[in-house]
């Protein structure tokens, strides 16, 4: 396993893209501390990983975003609020529970692997959007999609794919009315999010293929005894990919803050549908298996103007 920088990543300006590698270098080297049976076996190493990683990203992290934000506060950055309240909110909710753990020196393997996971997530994300629509690259540095049918989204989906982990997934819409039925095995998320004073949640999936060449395009192939650290990786990574999707086709400038994910079974999926099915709910087709999406508010607000029928 090894987390790759990648070209495509580059804003094109060197302290930035600079600051960027070292953080995934940064990232590769704690991969490899958790990657040994052994080690990660061992009490002390796993607190040495769980400290030196606190340490960096309270360090190396911390400078990089002060700085990010100057740079956008100079340029006058439309997004500038936005961007910032993502490098606040992983500060703030990523790293406080971490930073306890090491100030009473106990953490599991589970939660080393856990700590490793989301900070990887949360930077192939946030480096192939947010940072890259800095200077009007990636899929947030296109303007607002205003036409919406099956077509465009499917196009979307493809587009954001692509852009955060180099997948070509040829995504197809197959069910703009998706009731929670199984579509093989597969696994859950509920995501919720406030923006503003509204509470945002979200329902999304992925078949286990998916996942797996999710997961596969983050760290290759060499994944067996590493699901906790995918589960983790693709936790946080979700959270911050719907976002980015809810962003592409919802105005305003509200700020939409991550709260909380919780995984679902199969059954608690069906029985969320079975008492209320949200008002847009899609089932996709891809290369890669099928997933879906579905919420009650914002985009769903504007559902009755869409046109997703299956071909549209």
């Amino acid at each position: 396993m090894e987390i790759k920088w990648n070209k495509d990543h580059e804003m094109g300006i060197e302290e930035f893209d600079h600051d960027h590698k070292q953080l995934f270098a940064i990232a590769g080297r704690l991969l490899d501390k958790v990657q040994d049976p052994k080690g990660i076996a061992d009490f002390k190493v796993r607190l040495f990983v769980l400290r030196e990683g606190v340490r960096y990203l309270r360090g190396y992290f911390d400078e990089h975003a002060i700085r990010e934000e100057v740079y956008m506060r100079r340029i006058g950055y439309a997004d500038y609020g936005i961007h910032k309240q993502l490098h606040d909110e992983f500060m703030a909710t990523t790293l406080q529970g971490y930073e306890k753990m090491v100030e009473q020196e106990m953490c599991s393997r589970e939660e080393v692997l856990d700590f490793v996971g989301k900070g990887i997530g949360w930077l192939v994300e946030h480096v192939s959007t947010a940072d890259l629509a800095i200077v009007g690259k990636g899929t947030l540095g296109k303007p607002r999609l205003t036409k919406i049918n099956a077509q465009v989204v499917e196009q979307e989906f493809n587009a954001i794919f692509a852009s955060t982990l180099n997948m070509d997934v040829r995504t197809r819409l197959i069910n703009p009315n998706y009731a929670g039925a199984p579509f093989g095995p597969s696994i859950s998320q509920e995501l919720t999010y406030r923006r503003g004073d509204q509470k945002v949640t979200v329902l999304a999936g992925l078949e286990n293929s998916f996942l797996a060449a999710a997961a596969e395009a983050v760290y290759g192939s060499q994944l067996q005894g590493m699901e906790a650290l995918i589960m983790s990786t693709m936790e946080i990574f979700s959270a911050n990919f719907w976002r980015t999707v809810g962003s592409r086709f919802v105005e305003g400038d509200a700020e939409m803050v991550f709260v909380e994910n919780h995984f679902l079974t199969q059954a608690q999926l069906q029985e969320r549908y079975a008492k209320h099915i949200p008002k847009l709910s899609l089932l996709f087709d891809s290369s890669k298996g099928k997933f879906f999406v579905a919420t009650e508010t914002d985009i769903a607000a504007q559902a009755e103007s869409f046109d997703l029928s299956v071909g549209a």
